[in-house]
């Protein structure tokens, strides 16, 4: 495409903005609207699975070894998890260490453990963290089978309960995801078609004086996507906005929500305004090209 041509799609894609202004305002407000419906979803998506991706990160596994556990399988076993891809990191906890844990837990009961200094019948553990919550059981498996383990605990039915609800949570989140995705779409899509239906005698008066079929959509698409770039970029204010008013509002009832923190602005804000802007742009331009096709069989 020449320069010159380029300037003339460019100053005719902002006069037709100008000239229908109405409308024009008509589709950027529709965009903001589904995209700041979309935008809501998704924040809510998004701290949901920062807050299921926390409690794994937080999971571990205690594997307490046995009174008589030999110095060679003692080897053994660092061996084992030094080996063990799976295995991020783990921790020794001797016996007294476990001891001065418990203390710490009973702090109301600390009666029931005294002279236990001498005679401490608690085991010593390994603390292991893994990197892959959905992996947690087959490590279980690994380091119970192993000689010299006497048992692992790992919160068995809290862990997979967390699995199922993550997974429930991924799965509705999608869902949920395509069908808004679909509502705005066709929001959008409508409210592009009545802007070309509104303009369908000057679509008219362009073939009729001999321009081709590309010279006619060319505008049209390029003011579809300045349309939607423009709503897509609103709502990406409106959005911002309104989670940084929410976090701030927020702020100090963490407790409220029994210690969990919300995903950082930074975390989630670029994901949603890179979807909202290529949405804009895809939403705004396809919906005026597939809209000015039937208005160019005259």
């Amino acid at each position: 495409m020449k320069i010159h041509t380029f300037k003339y799609f460019f100053r005719d894609t902002v006069r037709s903005i100008r000239r229908n202004s109405l409308m024009s305002i008509a589709s950027i407000v529709s965009v903001i609207a589904a995209l700041v419906i979309l935008g809501i979803f998704l924040v809510i998506a998004l701290n949901i699975q920062h807050i299921t991706q926390n409690l794994e990160d937080e999971l571990e596994l205690k594997v307490f070894l046995k009174q008589e556990i030999t110095q060679e399988q003692r080897q053994d076993l660092l061996t084992l998890m030094d080996n063990d891809t799976r295995i991020s990191s783990y921790r020794y906890e001797s016996k007294e260490e476990a001891l001065k844990n418990m203390a710490n837990s009973l702090e109301k009961y600390q009666g029931i453990l005294q002279g236990l200094e001498q005679d401490n019948p608690l085991p010593e553990s390994y603390i292991i963290k893994i990197y892959d919550a959905e992996q947690i059981k087959e490590v279980n498996e690994s380091m119970t089978s192993y000689k010299g383990v006497d048992y692992v605990n790992y919160g068995e039915g809290y862990v997979e309960a967390l699995m199922r609800f993550n997974r429930f949570a991924n799965l509705l989140s999608l869902a949920v995801l395509v069908i808004l995705t679909g509502i705005s779409f066709f929001i959008i899509y409508n409210t592009i078609k009545l802007t070309v239906f509104s303009r369908r005698k000057e679509i008219s008066i362009m073939k009729y004086v001999g321009a081709t079929n590309l010279y006619i959509r060319v505008p049209f698409v390029a003011e579809g996507a300045v349309l939607g770039l423009t709503g897509a970029i609103l709502a990406i204010l409106v959005v911002r906005n309104l989670y940084y008013y929410l976090l701030g509002a927020a702020m100090g009832q963490f407790s409220l929500f029994g210690g969990f923190s919300f995903a950082s602005p930074q975390t989630i804000l670029p994901a949603i305004s890179i979807y909202f802007l290529v949405y804009g742009l895809v939403v705004g331009a396809a919906g005026s090209m597939f809209s000015i096709t039937k208005f160019l069989d005259v």
